[in-house]
């Protein structure tokens, strides 16, 4: 989250006058996070979210939609999408794909515990479970292509380390036959995509990296922020708390328990080729946020000498 695209009080009260949310009574630009536009919206009635989504053409996003109103059927703690006076969640605003969600209580933790993990380790397999029959599926946009193509474009800006680095785990990577389930994952659960309130889980947030994909890889990429320490490897006591709170619900099977640490390194290089090409490639906004790339360089060499 971030803001790329500006909008002000006068444009957003015309263009509210489509819902049924009440007057807006103020608004406030959300600076976290890095791909997409958003702001608070408060009206007369609640607080809500506005995304606008820099990237996405209107049809890549009644996916995330469904996904969202899915799980809120099932009592998932996740927003809930608005939908207009017309029956329709997605709209335009200034050019961009729009959509408004329900503003969840909580915030986020920026050093989990030992029982902030089992909470999410618990949550997660209840995501998993509750998705299974989620019949829409979405490509992950952020695959092993897209790090190979990604990459194309760094190697020319990286130090020489890096860059061998780079080229080395995509050839391990590309060398792996993967057979794991497959489902609806969230694709991005870091710790600022989960809020809390006395210790409790109250919602996952941003599903707009959701997709189809390894169900493992969703344990990797949460297990990757989660549960690790400053220089990139594993608090076993957060690990081993949310792995046991996700197994109690959903457990590996032994192909996934085979290749766990393969899909480890998967999601570290994930996250690493991400944060590189933001920060060579950044893109100009009025609140933006760049994460630091050699975060997960430091994860990605821990999880190769594992």
């Amino acid at each position: 989250m971030s803001v790329y695209t500006s909008v002000n009080i006068e444009e957003l009260k015309i263009w509210l006058q489509d819902y049924a949310l009440g007057d807006l009574t103020d608004y406030q630009g959300i600076k976290s996070g890095i791909t997409n536009t958003n702001y608070f919206l408060m009206t007369a009635h609640d607080r809500f979210v506005l995304t606008l989504f820099e990237k996405n053409t209107i049809e890549d996003l009644p996916y995330f939609v469904d996904l969202m109103a899915h799980l809120t059927g099932y009592s998932f703690l996740c927003p809930k999408p608005i939908f207009k006076k017309n029956g329709t969640a997605l709209s335009i605003l200034k050019n961009k794909p729009a959509l408004i969600v329900t503003c969840l209580k909580g915030k986020e933790l920026s050093k989990p515990e030992v029982n902030h993990c089992a909470a999410v380790g618990k949550s997660l397999a209840e995501l998993h479970v509750k998705s299974a029959n989620f019949e829409s599926q979405h490509q992950n946009t952020r695959d092993l292509n897209w790090i190979k193509k990604t990459a194309d474009s760094l190697f020319n800006l990286l130090p020489q380390d890096e860059n061998q680095l780079l080229k080395e785990e995509i050839l391990y990577q590309e060398k792996q036959n993967y057979k794991l389930p497959k489902s609806t994952i969230h694709g991005d659960l870091f710790r600022d995509n989960v809020l809390f309130l006395n210790d409790e889980v109250t919602g996952f947030i941003d599903f707009y990296y959701a997709c189809t994909d390894f169900i493992i890889l969703d344990v990797a990429i949460a297990v990757n922020d989660w549960c690790v320490n400053d220089d990139g490897s594993f608090d076993k006591a957060r690990l081993n708390a949310f792995l046991d709170a996700y197994k109690k619900i959903r457990s590996f099977n032994d192909d996934e328990n085979q290749a766990w640490n393969n899909i480890l390194r998967l999601a570290s290089l994930r996250f690493w080729v991400s944060r590189l090409n933001d920060f060579y490639h950044a893109e100009e906004g009025e609140l933006t946020y760049t994460k630091d790339p050699n975060h997960f360089k430091k994860i990605l060499k821990q999880r190769i000498s594992e």
